[in-house]
């Protein structure tokens, strides 16, 4: 099971980046959960949850697995994400002002019959691996 959830995880990763928004509908339950750190779980509909990917898909962001853990049902994931842009206050055409920003995310992603049902995010890819039962490596 867990190397399903895995593919599956990895399925959505590449539509992602594709910006192919109606495989990543496909992927979810209508009735998806998103838990954001520290908060009780939500019911959010998969619209809501395609609304956020479709703002993310247009900020251009490059995102990257880093990690992603295989288990029964579920898969502890992290990854990188980072953009360039250019400062706003700068006209020049090959303007040389740009802010890099980076960032990392964590989480558990939970799955049911091929579909995700729950999202878990974590501060840290060891929370998340503690949440999951899993011994971390001390690398937040």
């Amino acid at each position: 099971m867990s190397h399903a959830s895995v593919e599956l995880l990895l399925r959505g990763y590449r539509a992602f980046v594709a910006g192919d928004l109606e495989s990543l509908a496909g992927m979810l339950d209508p009735d998806v959960e998103w838990i954001a750190p520290g908060e009780e779980a939500v019911l959010v509909s998969r619209d809501r949850v395609l609304e956020v990917l479709a703002e993310r898909v247009a900020e251009d962001y490059n995102v990257t697995v880093d990690r992603a853990f295989g288990l029964p049902n579920r898969v502890v994931v992290s990854m990188r994400f980072s953009r360039v842009e250019a400062d706003p206050s700068d006209e020049r055409p090959l303007q040389s002002r740009r802010s890099y920003l980076l960032g990392r995310w964590a989480g558990i992603v939970y799955m049911e019959d091929g579909c995700v049902v729950r999202v878990e995010e974590f501060p840290h890819m060891d929370a998340a691996l503690e949440a999951a039962g899993v011994e971390g490596d001390g690398h937040a």
